[in-house]
């Protein structure tokens, strides 16, 4: 009997909620929806900037090596001519 009672008060709880819900401004809704997002958010917002920063580094790494390359040859052209 006790379990029964259990059950019929969580059923009468969860509709409570769903009408407290329910009466909400939608700036509300909109606004709590925003917030529970906003870690995820941020999180798209940071692997882009670490892929953009990758690539970047990336190219600049490129050149450096070109740029070694370079100056490697040049100081061997000197040295032996």
């Amino acid at each position: 009997m006790g379990d029964r009672e259990e059950r019929r008060r969580a059923a009468r709880e969860a509709v409570l909620q769903a009408r407290l819900e329910a009466q909400r401004p939608w700036w509300q809704k909109r606004f709590l929806a925003w917030l529970t997002a906003a870690p995820r958010r941020l999180w798209r917002g940071l692997k882009w900037w670490g892929v953009e920063l990758a690539e970047v580094l990336l190219w600049w790494a490129a050149l450096a090596l070109v740029l070694a390359v370079g100056l490697l040859i040049w100081w061997a052209w000197q040295t032996l001519f």
